[in-house]
């Protein structure tokens, strides 16, 4: 049996994943219309993306510092409440068709969502390597509650606003500023704070044996306490931060541009939505096993599954962008590449972390992660602009693939969870 404390944490975690993902495809999926809208080119499809990296990387390794010496609560109701202050000065900036004042929102916006994006290191925190990619999955599943109501809710704004006469780039900012407000308050009561937690694991389940998973840097043998350089100097969690990075990369240099693709090709914002939504399924819904799978066999042949379809399914998708379904179906694809790295990554550098290093772990993973985005992002508005969707394709073809090169160097026994947590009290 899970422990009431982490089982009620582990839900609150959950909540604020569903309210992420409903912030993440509502920017995913208007982003590059209101660029468009405002500034009339397709070249500048991708900076409120690369924007929103930018600004998630500057702000991860700090956040995540100020966490592992203060806890993860505090650091995740800041992040969740200025995250709503930006939802809500966006929507005022579309609506009073702004450019600066959009992306200075954009900038607020982001540094909320980076900081909510720490929540993996709170829930790695609570559980034994043998059960974290489990614990890592269901968390993440909240992700799909939020990517399918945020397309809904996108579409249910954009009717609204039409029928009132109002800015349909702006009305559905509403529903993102709710829910991140809302989840602050949520997370106000994660107690005991998940950094306490992993410091007492023994106690939660008896059986494990603490921090010992974390000193498997190698299946070369343990070191005590390694330290955050010592800890990213390991194939295991180089693997895990490139395999993170080109999953991110491919997924953002699709999402920032495929709405606009899209619309280009003369599909209305309905179909758009329900195309985002797709990719929001095939990224979360699968999760669960995904972690189960990661537990079962280890995380390095799930890594390599997460490369291969992340490289593969982009192309898929700008070679049928002209068809709605081929395009929900290559699109969904890609959202499970996806998966399968961000699951079985976060918790590969879960296992090779400490409670007092692994929010800055997880944070430096994400600097790398959203500046490989960035750079993601603002080429597939270039490529987009001058050689059409099949570059763009060619390119996720390519940053999909380049994990393998890393995950081969992990030596298989390294990227195997620890031993099964004891049934005798544990369970």
């Amino acid at each position: 049996m899970i422990p009431d404390p982490i089982r009620r944490n582990t839900w609150l975690l959950f909540a604020g994943y569903v309210t992420l993902s409903i912030a993440l495809s509502t920017g995913g999926q208007l982003g590059s219309l209101i660029v468009y809208a405002l500034t009339g080119t397709a070249a500048l499809a991708g900076v409120p993306s690369a924007l929103l990296s930018v600004v998630a990387a500057t702000i991860g390794y700090p956040a995540g510092r100020m966490m592992d010496r203060q806890g993860r609560r505090p650091g995740l109701v800041v992040g969740f409440a200025v995250g709503a202050v930006g939802a809500a000065l966006i929507g005022f900036a579309v609506a009073a068709q702004m450019l600066t004042a959009y992306l200075l929102a954009v900038v607020v916006f982001s540094a909320g969502v980076g900081v909510g994006m720490l929540s993996r290191a709170a829930v790695a925190d609570m559980y034994p390597a043998a059960r974290r990619g489990h614990a890592v999955g269901l968390v993440v599943t909240g992700g799909l509650l939020g990517g399918i109501s945020g397309p809904l809710l996108v579409a249910l704004g954009d009717r609204v606003a039409r029928s009132a006469g109002w800015n349909p780039l702006a009305v559905p900012w509403v529903f993102p500023c709710v829910a991140l407000g809302a989840t602050a308050v949520i997370l106000s009561r994660l107690r005991p704070d998940p950094r306490e937690i992993s410091t007492r694991l023994p106690e939660y389940f008896p059986g494990t044996e603490g921090h010992a998973e974390a000193q498997r840097l190698d299946a070369g043998g343990p070191t005590a306490a390694p330290s955050v350089a010592e800890i990213l100097a390991a194939p295991p969690a180089q693997a895990a931060m490139i395999a993170l990075a080109c999953a991110q990369a491919t997924m953002i240099m699709l999402m920032a541009t495929a709405s606009l693709m899209l619309s280009l090709h003369g599909h209305p914002t309905t179909t758009i939505s329900l195309v985002v939504m797709a990719h929001v399924i095939g990224m979360f819904g699968l999760s669960v096993p995904v972690g189960r799978l990661a537990d079962r066999i280890g995380r390095r042949p799930v890594l390599i599954g997460g490369a291969l379809l992340s490289a593969t399914s982009g192309l898929l998708f700008s070679l049928g962008v002209r068809s709605p379904l081929w395009a929900a179906g290559a699109f969904y694809l890609v959202g499970i590449g996806w998966c399968l790295a961000h699951v079985s990554g976060a918790a590969m550098l879960g296992d090779v972390s400490t409670p007092s290093t692994r929010a800055r772990v997880i944070g430096i993973s994400d600097v790398a992660t959203n500046v490989s985005a960035v750079i993601a992002a603002l080429l597939a508005g270039v490529l987009l602009a001058r050689g059409g969707e099949l570059t763009v394709g060619a390119l996720a073809a390519v940053v999909g693939s380049v994990p393998l090169v890393a995950i081969a160097r992990v030596r298989p026994a390294a990227a195997v969870a620890a031993a099964p947590v004891a049934e005798a009290g544990g369970r």
